[in-house]
């Protein structure tokens, strides 16, 4: 177990949230969205604590409580309107998460953060300098955008290429919203991928949609081809397997999209993600904060883009142009000099490509 945060350690990643990724400055109003209902993902209290701390920094703190809900177009009044009269807005909510593609026009700058609880916001996880791990983040994504193919492989037997289409708004589905932190970078499209993709474990939503029972546990592995970006064979149990179909047909039923459409992919690139507990008592909840971790690579697939269901690979070598990037669920990139060069001495030795927290898998 992780020791608890002292309160400067958990200013500390305060400050870096308010300061450095969100942009928010004394004088400035900020709105924090917090989650109600039965099973919160986010900490009671959390908004409340951190508003002291934007209050101490001389900001005005409004803080409104409202339950997820399905999607999109379901998004609470209360927080779209109290977002037209505020600087800065941030999420301690899944409902971040649903318009992380898609935020709408007349909305103060938003971010949406995976900082579940106090622990969260006082560990390495989010007190690493946000502006040096953007820096990173954007290095990466001309790395990718400069690429002309790449290959995700693991020993599960996973081996898929494609290749990276030209032009920004092409390559990659931007978000709307800053995440804090850094996390991911925004997802490759999928052109002309092929190869096997081994399904494992586990099936879940890609958030972006909220239905019942969108996790699908799989007691055996399946093995699928893949062919210009559509899954066009599944090999496993019979039983498994006609599940797995309907799993993905009901996940596309819900934007009319292709069932066997493999969207876009990425993988996480904060070393210090981290999650404790048991992830199969809550895999989406898991899934919120381990989908940062560099031994996790995830693919939206079924439906339009970005698609509702999600497939998990776990330490996988993923290579750009014939360079690794990921080497075994280690993000290797980070140990390019260049790299190393943009973090502040201090903070170097909880990022780099040899640190993995453990995610409970």
């Amino acid at each position: 177990m992780m020791p608890d945060p002292s309160s400067a350690a958990f200013e500390l990643g305060v400050r870096n949230l308010l300061l450095i990724c969100a942009g928010a400055r004394p004088g400035d109003r900020v709105l924090l969205v917090g989650e109600s209902g039965p099973s919160p993902y986010f900490e009671p209290g959390l908004c409340d604590a951190v508003a002291g701390v934007a209050r101490h920094l001389g900001m005005t703190a409004e803080v409104v409580i409202e339950p997820p809900v399905a999607d999109a177009d379901h998004f609470p009044a209360a927080v779209r309107e109290a977002m037209t009269r505020t600087d800065r807005t941030i999420f301690f909510s899944r409902l971040g998460d649903q318009v992380r593609f898609a935020l709408g026009p007349g909305q103060s700058p938003a971010v949406m953060t995976y900082t579940l609880s106090q622990k969260y916001l006082g560990h390495a996880f989010a007190t690493a300098d946000f502006a040096a791990m953007k820096a990173m983040h954007d290095a990466l994504l001309d790395l990718i955008l400069g690429a002309e193919s790449y290959r995700i492989s693991g020993a599960c037997g996973t081996d898929l290429t494609g290749r990276v289409r030209k032009g920004r708004k092409d390559a990659v589905a931007d978000f709307a919203l800053e995440l804090f932190p850094v996390m991911i970078f925004p997802p490759v499209v999928c052109d002309d991928l092929n190869g096997v993709l081994v399904i494992q474990h586990f099936v879940s939503s890609s958030s972006t949609r909220a239905y019942d029972d969108s996790v699908l546990i799989l007691d055996a592995p399946i093995r699928v081809t893949v062919e210009k970006s559509r899954m066009t064979a599944f090999e496993g149990p019979e039983g498994l397997v006609t599940r797995l179909k309907s799993q993905l047909e009901r996940a596309a039923g819900l934007t009319g999209g292709d069932p066997w459409a493999i969207n876009s992919w990425h993988t996480g690139i904060n070393p210090n993600t981290f999650f404790e507990g048991d992830p199969y008592a809550d895999l989406e909840l898991w899934g919120t904060v381990a989908y940062g971790s560099p031994r996790y690579t995830h693919l939206h697939a079924a439906g339009r883009d970005p698609g509702d269901a999600a497939f998990h690979l776990m330490d996988a070598t993923i290579s750009f142009d014939g360079k690794a990037v990921w080497d075994r669920g280690r993000f290797v990139f980070l140990d390019r000099p260049e790299i190393q060069a943009l973090i502040a001495p201090e903070h170097r030795a909880s990022l780099n490509a040899s640190v993995l927290q453990t995610i409970g898998m």
